[in-house]
């Protein structure tokens, strides 16, 4: 798992090889207190930013190094109000926890949402930060099958 819990003070975050990038701190700077019931909580990194803590705890790091186009799935997040967001969506099995990657965007975005922490819908988990997010603006889209020439 990309997180552990230091002595109740702050969660261990590894940064982004890209954190330092100034669209990470327009970003950073204006997430929710809580995302998907869950308290914000202190990181150790910059441009990181974590909502409950121990294997419930969901992480969002900036500067992540933006994926390829790939055949992985992808998916498109969606606000009420058009806002939309592409992400490659990866589940681990052993650990249960989904890892939803910007696609399209530079710098990347990772979140990463642990299936305890939302059973039904571990979507909701990048939905509230669809917004923020948006604000780096995207250069690629997902396509779908049967999409491309």
């Amino acid at each position: 798992m990309l997180l552990s819990l230091l002595s109740g003070c702050a969660v261990t975050v590894p940064p982004g090889p890209d954190a330092a990038n100034p669209a990470c701190a327009d970003v950073i700077t204006k997430l929710p207190d809580e995302v998907i019931g869950q308290k914000r909580q202190e990181t150790t990194s910059q441009s990181t930013a974590a909502w409950g803590t121990g294997e419930k705890a969901v992480v969002l790091r900036c500067g992540v190094t933006p994926p390829p186009p790939t055949t992985e799935l992808c998916t498109t997040t969606q606000a009420p109000n058009g806002t939309a967001v592409d992400w490659i969506v990866h589940q681990d099995d052993e650990t249960g926890i989904l890892t939803y990657t910007t696609y399209g965007r530079e710098p990347a975005i990772d979140m990463t949402v642990p299936r305890a922490a939302a059973p039904d819908q571990p979507s909701a988990a990048p939905l509230a930060v669809v917004g923020l997010v948006n604000q780096i603006p995207a250069t690629r889209f997902c396509v779908g099958q049967g999409e491309t020439n």
